[in-house]
């Protein structure tokens, strides 16, 4: 491959979309309002408590059957910055949408026979948290919430005996007014998403090159080494950065392929050695041409002969210019089969598991049984942590029965009227949403009051203490179904992700090793990198996992460079390094031996 010589054009970050972390410069693109202060807790209660009791109170005055699911969306779209609340708001509805769609044709399709429609649903559950997987943050969570809205509509129009549209309509209006009022009262208050991730970009560029290039160069390179940890970090706070702006949202796939191909030069600089070594005053640049620099690394790696370290810069070169970059070159569907299975089953089981307690035992409530058992195992089916997750679930949820029955039984008989049933259920959901802004109640916070609007249903007839006892036994015995299913059937830990991930790269290793072609070869290359990058999130940078796998990196760009050649020689030495590489990893994954993670 011949690097050609570098224009003045690219050689400048200009002409660019959104910001461009990797090559800005000072505090360019930094918005108005970035850095603002954290709004104090009180200040967030109120708001929240304000706009939850608001889209209860409209709903309610517009006859909603359920009118505390407007209350509820307050709650969970409730974020620290606009961007992330426009994300979060956006993907809510869409998959209210789209699961309240799914469950109104279900219901009136099938709703009349309860083995079809359940089997119906589990259907979409699973093609919810598959499809769920192959995608981050928010994106992540609208598909999950197509997949439980949609159990919601049908189990509670099972149980309720009510197989038509209305309960999915109610729910969209639901979710409609809950967004209006949390955005009037909140929108405003929020502060902007400051753009502070370009100083950490350009530290972590140059880091990275200067390894690089002592190593080309044949000098000691100095020690770093947080480098790659910084990178994992850099990875993380790509979706939180580039929340609320479309131009931002797709910058974030460039930056997201930087961070792979960073860590692969890590991987390719140890295994380089110069035929010119040069000293370190040999070669200066400009603090603000990254670009360039990246150019000159690349005709040094040219002459030296290393075709996958002038592969890798090559790439580099391409998206660090933003301006030119095609985003449609990342869009990369990343679908790893076992993840997604997982995924899958969880909801699944959980609907089979709970649909079995209900009609072997009769029970009236079961129906909301199998839905709070739903709501949850899809909710958390691709987190990374979910067994923590149903615990908070399990804390919150028994703290917001307890009061959620306390008030249904002994206040809200007593409450005439909308302002009455407003005054009696304030009180709760403004010390949840102070319990939401400390870190140690954050979690459980959201699961006490979703759990108390839905033990108390403000709005609703009075009913007997058996009946709302049997209500919440139902929801508590479903948040229990889906503990048990994270605890003992199919966990979700660091350290189940962490293997999963593992062994992902070590089977795109060994299938890039046997590849007969480059165009075969590089679909498992993107994946490769982006597990690589993905495995920081669960693993300490300097574990014995991270540095075979990598190895696996390193092999795996070295065969992609030698499939182009036409000699067989290099060709098959690449690949049966590959292929040692790959069996490294997986003698590692198969061992025993403690891996440091992030807590």
């Amino acid at each position: 491959m011949r690097v050609e010589p570098l224009s003045s054009a690219a050689s400048e970050c200009v002409g660019q979309r959104g910001p461009a972390p990797f090559c800005a410069t000072g505090d360019a693109g930094v918005e108005k309002g970035a850095g603002s202060p954290k709004k104090p807790p009180l200040e967030f209660a109120i708001r929240t408590t304000v706009a939850a009791l608001l889209a209860f109170a409209c709903a309610d005055l517009l006859n909603i059957h359920h009118p505390w699911w407007a209350a509820m969306t307050v709650w969970l779209v409730a974020q620290p910055t606009r961007g992330l609340l426009i994300e979060r708001s956006l993907a809510r509805l869409f998959g209210t949408i789209c699961g309240a769609f799914a469950g109104a044709v279900i219901l009136t399709v099938w709703g009349q026979n309860l083995i079809v429609a359940l089997m119906a649903l589990a259907f979409w559950l699973a093609f919810c948290a598959g499809l769920g997987t192959i995608f981050r943050h928010f994106r992540n969570y609208g598909f999950v919430l197509a997949g439980y809205t949609a159990g919601i509509v049908v189990l509670f129009g099972l149980g309720d005996g009510d197989a038509t549209a209305a309960l999915a309509l109610d729910r969209v209006l639901c979710t409609l007014i809950g967004l209006a009022c949390s955005s009037v009262l909140s929108f405003r208050a929020l502060p902007l998403q400051g753009a502070t991730m370009e100083k950490q970009a350009r530290d972590i560029l140059d880091r990275v090159l200067n390894r690089v290039h002592s190593a080309l160069t044949g000098l000691k390179p100095a020690a770093d080494p947080s480098l790659i940890s910084d990178i994992g970090a850099f990875d993380r706070a790509i979706d939180e950065h580039a929340a609320g702006s479309i131009s931002r949202r797709l910058d974030a796939l460039r930056l997201r392929h930087i961070s792979g191909l960073l860590l692969e030069l890590i991987a390719l600089a140890p295994r380089t050695g110069s035929k010119h070594p040069q000293t370190s005053a040999d070669i200066t640049f400009a603090q603000d041409e990254p670009l360039q620099r990246v150019h000159h690394i690349m005709q040094q790696a040219q002459t030296d002969g290393h075709a996958a370290m002038v592969q890798t810069l090559t790439d580099l070169h391409e998206a660090l210019d933003a301006a030119k970059w095609q985003t449609r070159r990342t869009l990369r569907f990343d679908f790893d089969i076992a993840i997604a299975w997982q995924a899958i089953a969880r909801p699944v089981l959980a609907l089979t598991l709970a649909s079995l307690l209900w009609q072997v035992s009769g029970w009236q409530a079961g129906a909301m049984m199998a839905m709070t058992a739903v709501l949850f195992t899809s909710l958390f089916s691709s987190h990374d942590d979910g067994n923590q997750m149903v615990v908070q679930v399990l804390i919150g949820t028994l703290a917001g029965a307890l009061v959620g029955l306390l008030v249904r039984l002994l206040l809200l008989p007593h409450a005439d009227g909308l302002l009455p049933t407003l005054l009696c259920i304030a009180p709760v959901l403004l010390f949840a949403a102070w319990l939401m802004r400390q870190p140690a109640t954050a979690k459980m916070a959201i699961d006490l009051a979703m759990t108390f609007l839905l033990t108390a249903q403000p709005g609703t007839a009075p009913v007997t203490a058996a009946v709302a006892l049997s209500q919440i036994s139902a929801i508590v015995a479903g948040v229990l179904i889906a503990v048990a299913l994270f605890w003992l059937v199919l966990p979700s830990t660091p350290a189940v992700r962490r293997k999963l991930l593992a062994r992902r790269i070590a089977g795109l290793t060994r299938r890039i090793a046997r590849s007969s072609s480059a165009r075969t070869a590089i679909p498992a290359h993107y994946a490769l990198r982006t597990a690589q990058v993905r495995l920081l999130d669960f693993t300490e940078a300097d574990s014995p996992l991270v540095d075979t796998a990598q190895a696996c990196l390193a092999t795996a760009a070295e065969t992609l460079a030698a499939l182009t050649e036409t000699t067989g020689s290099n060709r098959r030495a690449a690949q049966e390094q590959a292929v040692q590489a790959s069996a490294a990893l997986t003698a590692l994954i198969n061992s025993n031996f403690r891996i440091k993670r992030h807590d």
